[in-house]
């Protein structure tokens, strides 16, 4: 039995999207809810630590809205 493009397509999207679908036991999904698991979240604080890390190489400060010395002291 020969089945169209169409078809085959189909069959692979949908075995595709069964894939990804795992079961989760409610003492785990407290892991998944935490707030390191929210990329957004530790890019933001990644991304502050990596202008603070620039400010103190470079002596200066401003323009990444971060503050401090050159000295690495704050």
């Amino acid at each position: 039995m020969r089945r169209s493009p169409s078809t085959r397509l189909l069959l692979l999207l949908c075995a595709f999207s069964f894939a990804g679908c795992a079961h989760v036991a409610p003492y785990e999904r407290e892991n998944l809810s935490s707030r390191t698991m929210d990329v957004g979240e530790s890019e933001r604080y990644e991304n502050s630590f990596l202008a603070h890390v620039h400010d103190s190489r470079e002596a200066a400060t401003g323009g990444a809205s971060s503050t401090g010395g050159g000295c690495g002291c704050n």
